[in-house]
């Protein structure tokens, strides 16, 4: 009986990762998060998603990779048929704001203080990057900043925007 029981454990505790389904995957609309934007006003990130190729950047104000990215993504965000969101994991939003003030950041920036996104998100080095498509579905994913990762960004990009359109 004993034997019946750990056998049925061990088939449990290998069966059920290997059922649950990943949070985060290519093709998938985001997991829900709402956060505050610098004003303090509520976002809820899925809803900007519809109706344009969209970059969303997890990012700290005080990492130099991530600034030279965000500084990148400042270029790209000037474009109309695409939009750009900051997700700061700073703890304190007087130097983020330092930050975006004196690059002169017009992107949305929202305030995840409380770490929320990361486990949703599956964070796990600043900055990481997404990428969604018009429809709001994951086309990729970037960790870090280089500029293999700025080649391959500007490519994907490049395909869901529609044909016609300048170089990124």
């Amino acid at each position: 009986m004993l034997r019946k029981a750990i056998l049925i454990l061990a088939v449990a505790i290998i069966a059920i990762p290997a059922l649950a389904e990943p949070v985060l995957k290519i093709g998938s609309p985001p997991p829900p998060l709402t956060l505050p934007n610098l004003k303090g006003e509520n976002v809820s990130l899925e809803s900007r998603l519809a109706g344009k190729v969209t970059v969303i950047v997890f990012f700290t104000s005080w990492s130099k990779s991530c600034q030279e990215e965000i500084i990148w993504l400042k270029k790209l965000a000037a474009r109309q048929d695409l939009q750009v969101i900051g997700v700061s994991f700073d703890r304190k939003v007087a130097p983020l704001n330092d930050f975006i003030k004196a690059n002169n950041i017009t992107f949305e920036v929202l305030h995840d203080k409380k770490l929320k996104a990361l486990k949703d998100y599956r964070i796990l080095i600043i900055p990481t990057l997404f990428i969604f498509d018009q429809a709001g579905n994951l086309k990729n994913i970037y960790v870090d900043f280089d500029g293999n990762t700025k080649k391959a960004v500007s490519a994907d990009i490049k395909k869901l925007l529609p044909a016609g359109n300048p170089a990124i």
